[in-house]
């Protein structure tokens, strides 16, 4: 593939993953005025990756003849070995683009974004599996978003000790009740310096003057620091669940859009060439109902609706709240009810 004709829209992942596959020499992208944003955004990223990028610009999504022309006269520049990208755009660019390539008996592909596959439409029907890396640089750059910072949190291998301890002990919902508590009792008396669980006898915290020991029964672990026992934790916990499906999350993305409006995401990460946002709320006292909308806003601005969102909880949703969840398409998920998300 020499060069590849992209037929811009809001979805900027129906380009991109192409272009990222097939690396053409060119690519040239076709869009209305709605789509300028969109185009420009395109633009900037092939660009830093060395792609020869053409655009028409300011064209009519709906007038069919005039858009065919409009292809037909580029496609008429090139000699060699041009596809067509025919996932983007309107139905009508997308059926003039199409009628045009045909007459020309030049290749044309399909984006299957739901199956992660190429289609490949004319001459001959087959698929071909995506295969290509995105990260979530590009990935953001491609929607307009700025990648400002991730957070270096530094994985302390006993922290997934701890974890692994609690799963297979069945005390993980037990802990995160007894650091709720910890906190909540933090708040009231900042010079707390002990903390037993009088319920269960299980656990207990001591603050010393340069440490912070948390002991599970026989167990102790070490911080430096109360900020991993009184909400940290939970971001960590995500961590250790997604690196047993093989999976290594961001923590701390903090983005900033083309209107310098920023935002930070507890956990991104990208599966199967879409962007998953998480929300970590380890307090009962949160306002749930505020994370989802919060959640459901950064989704939309980094992604679409080819973004997907969660919000992971340590104690248990109201109903009013999990459907609201429900028909915002966020997935929840609460340490009480399960030990280890699996983010699908």
């Amino acid at each position: 593939m020499n060069t590849l004709f992209c037929l811009v829209s809001r979805q900027a992942m129906a380009n991109v993953l192409p272009v990222l596959m097939y690396k053409p020499k060119n690519v040239v992208l076709f869009t209305t005025l709605e789509e300028k944003k969109s185009a420009d955004n395109l633009e900037k990223l092939f660009k830093s990756k060395d792609f020869n990028v053409l655009r028409k610009d300011n064209l009519n999504a709906y007038n069919y003849v005039a858009f065919k022309d409009v292809v037909k006269n580029e496609l008429s520049k090139f000699q060699e070995d041009v596809w067509l990208n025919v996932t983007g755009g309107t139905k009508l660019m997308a059926l003039a683009a199409y009628e045009a390539f045909v007459e020309k008996d030049r290749n044309i592909i399909y984006c299957n974004t739901e199956n992660n596959e190429i289609i490949y439409l004319f001459p001959e029907l087959k698929t071909e599996q995506l295969k290509l890396n995105l990260s979530i640089e590009d990935y953001l750059n491609a929607y307009g978003y700025e990648l400002l910072e991730i957070k270096s949190h530094d994985v302390k291998e006993e922290y997934f000790e701890l974890f692994a301890y609690l799963y297979q002990n069945n005390l993980i919902q037990k802990f995160t009740v007894f650091l709720d508590n910890f906190r909540s009792q933090s708040a009231v008396d900042s010079n707390l310096k002990t903390f037993n669980d009088k319920k269960d006898k299980i656990f207990s915290i001591q603050k010393t003057v340069s440490a912070v020991l948390l002991f599970i029964k026989d167990k102790k672990y070490k911080f430096t620091d109360d900020r991993f026992l009184k909400g940290e934790w939970l971001e960590y916990f995500i961590q250790w669940s997604l690196k047993k499906q093989n999976i290594t999350p961001d923590v701390g993305v903090k983005i900033k859009s083309s209107s310098d409006v920023e935002n930070e995401i507890d956990i991104m990460f990208i599966k199967n060439y879409q962007l998953n946002l998480i929300s970590c709320k380890s307090g009962r006292r949160n306002d749930p109902n505020r994370d989802i909308y919060e959640i459901e806003t950064l989704r939309n601005i980094a992604g679409g609706t080819f973004g997907k969102a969660f919000l992971v909880t340590a104690a248990p949703l109201t109903e009013p709240i999990l459907k609201r969840a429900e028909d915002l398409k966020i997935k929840t998920f609460t340490v009480e009810s399960i030990h280890i998300p699996e983010f699908q």
